[in-house]
Formats: C-alpha cells, sequence, structure tokens
C-alpha cells in the first residue's frame, strides 16, 4: 500500500512494446494469410470515413467515461482530483497495461501517479482496489453466464481450456476483492500474518520501519473503503463502470458499419463476444493479449465476410489497443522527462 519511489517503466516501454509487435505480425500475417485465399478484396475507396470516425470517437468517450469513474471514486473518498490530471494518469496506466503480462503494470503505475498528485497512498491504493473490484465483479459475474449461452462458438480450442482456469480465478479473485470492500480490515489481517512470519525468519526488524508505515497506510486504506460504500459515488462508479465496457465494445460493431456492413441485427451479439473475449484472454501472459485476441477474433466474427475480416480486426485493433497505447505511450514519457506536472494530461 506504500508509495514507491520508481517503477520500471523503460524496462516495461522495451520488452513490453517488443512482445506486442512480435504477436501483432505473426497474428497480422495469418490474417491476411487466410484471407488472401478468397478474390473479392476490399477496396479502401469504399470505406465509410464518417462511419470511421464515430468508432473513433467511440474510444474518446470511453477515455472520458473511466476519467469520470475515478474522479467519482476519488471525490467519493473526500478526495479532489483535476479532470485532466486524471486523464492523464489514465493514459499512462493504459499504456503500461497494456504493455506488461497480465496486465500487471497497470495496477501500481496508476498507484504510483495518483501518489505523484498528492493523494495519500493508502488512498491511492484504495481507488484503484475499488475500479479494480467494479470490474473484475462486472466480468466474473457476466462472462461465464455468456459463456454458458454462447457455448457452441467457444466450446473447442485454445479459448475453451483457458476457460476452465479463467473461471474458478476469477471466482476466488472475486470473493477476495468483495472481502476487501465488505471487510477491509482482512488486508490488515493478512499483512499482520506476513509480519509475523517475517519475525520468525528473523526479517521483520530489518524491514519494520517499511512494516509499520504499511500498516499506517492500510489503516487509511480501510477507512476510505468505509467511508465510500456510504456515499452516492458507490452507486454512480457500479453505473459507469458498466457504461464505460459498453461504450469501449462498441468500438467494434460500429466499425463494420465503416467497411460497409450492416450490424444492426449482430450489434449487441458483437458486444457480448467481446466481453467472453478479454474475460478469457485475461488470463494469459500475453500482453494486451496480443496475436491471440486478433485470431480468436477472426474465429469469433464469422458474421463478417471474409474478404474484408482480417483488415477490419486489425483497423479494430488500432483503434481499441494500439492507439490508446500509442497515446498512453507519449503520457508516460512526458511523465518520465518532466515530473510530476506531466501527469495532468495530453503531451502539449
Amino acid at each position: 500500500m506504500t508509495q514507491q519511489t520508481s517503477l520500471p517503466f523503460n524496462s516495461w516501454i522495451k520488452k513490453g512494446l517488443s512482445l506486442v509487435l512480435i504477436f501483432t505480425l505473426i497474428s497480422s500475417s495469418y490474417l491476411f494469410f487466410k484471407s488472401a485465399s478468397t478474390r473479392n478484396w476490399f477496396h479502401w475507396s469504399s470505406l465509410n470515413y464518417w462511419a470511421f470516425f464515430v468508432s473513433f470517437l467511440a474510444l474518446i468517450c470511453s477515455w472520458l467515461i473511466e476519467t469520470i469513474r475515478i474522479r467519482l471514486i476519488a471525490t467519493g473518498l473526500g478526495d479532489q482530483i483535476s479532470f485532466r490530471k486524471v486523464l492523464g494518469i489514465n493514459l499512462a496506466t493504459a499504456f503500461t497495461g497494456n504493455v506488461t503480462p497480465f496486465s500487471s503494470g497497470g495496477v501500481p503505475t496508476q498507484i504510483y501517479l495518483l501518489c505523484k498528485n498528492g493523494i495519500q497512498p493508502g488512498k491511492s491504493s484504495a481507488i484503484v482496489t475499488i475500479r479494480v473490484v467494479f470490474t473484475t465483479l462486472l466480468f466474473t459475474l457476466l462472462a461465464p453466464l455468456l459463456l454458458i449461452f454462447y457455448y457452441a462458438k467457444f466450446s473447442s480450442g485454445l479459448v475453451h481450456q483457458i476457460t476452465t482456469v479463467a473461471i474458478p480465478v476469477a471466482l476466488l479473485l472475486s470473493i477476495v476483492l468483495i472481502s476487501f470492500i465488505i471487510r477491509p480490515k482482512i488486508a490488515r489481517y493478512l499483512v499482520a500474518f506476513f509480519i509475523r512470519c517475517l519475525q520468525i525468519m528473523k526479517l521483520g526488524n530489518k524491514i519494520q520501519p517499511f512494516l509499520n508505515k504499511s500498516l499506517s497506510e492500510l489503516d487509511v486504506f480501510h477507512e476510505s473503503i468505509k467511508l465510500f460504500r456510504k456515499g452516492l459515488n458507490f452507486y454512480l462508479t457500479i453505473i459507469f463502470t458498466f457504461l464505460y465496457w459498453a461504450v469501449f465494445f462498441s468500438i467494434a460493431p460500429l466499425l463494420m458499419y465503416a467497411f460497409n456492413y450492416n450490424a444492426t441485427q449482430v450489434f449487441l451479439e458483437s458486444i457480448l463476444f467481446q466481453f467472453i473475449l478479454v474475460f478469457i484472454l485475461a488470463y494469459l501472459p500475453i500482453p494486451g493479449g496480443s496475436g491471440v485476441m486478433e485470431l480468436s477474433l477472426f474465429s469469433v466474427f464469422v458474421f463478417i465476410p471474409l474478404p474484408i475480416r482480417a483488415i477490419f480486426i486489425l483497423a479494430w485493433r488500432f483503434i481499441s489497443y494500439y492507439l490508446s497505447t500509442i497515446v498512453g505511450g507519449f503520457v508516460l514519457l512526458k511523465i518520465i522527462n518532466h515530473g510530476q506536472d506531466s501527469a495532468e494530461g495530453l503531451p502539449n
């Protein structure tokens, strides 16, 4: 729960982007090879640029909704932070999450940057924990039900194998996270147990100051969670969590119109498919699910004509994943190069 003095940003940038690039090149080559077997190629002159622009606006809306969500949590805990700062922090967090396995870089980045902008480490941890809790619960409750409903489409292959691990792990994680919200003292008990173990191993004395600070920040975390549960922002955060993912997943069906495919009948279904895929691929140690996401969507979105499917998927990934990663990377570089004030938003 304590504030870190530094994070391995440079390592994440170099290693993460290298892995993303490799997996993307492999999957893109395969997708174009599959599409090359058809004669009817897509002509870029027939692209509906207005629909393409609307899908891009959906991405921007998702950024703004997520910013509002974090501000709702922060204000619900009694902290004020500007909209611009939260937007910059979220974009930088999106970058580190997108280029690290299991999105492991996102949580420490967000906590670190919130602390850099004047929020106590305990409250910063509470803000990020609440965000993770609501997102995890949404996917844990919805995705398994959708998997049952769409069992035929996800009943074989790598995706099906991952579900056997993803569902029980997600349920266990949800129980732990709910416990932290309902009984935040559990986190303190766990840390106290960890301290006792270290003392038995004669390591406690060496890191006792660090452990004492951790316990004091856990008290702040505990009080923050109790405060947030009682306010209106608790319920608004639930609404904005669902709204964020609904808008974000609408990018794909909106983009279908850009390729002159009428997605009216499959609009909702394509959103629900993405709920399942993101839930499953979150348990793969591949940054952003690069490669696997493209191939999975190619096999699931069979209602899109084969000649345009590969191009559509790559365009969708560019808008929904690579654009956030690129913009977030620029924001993070600005933060690294210019310090705390750079967390306020997009590069000038």
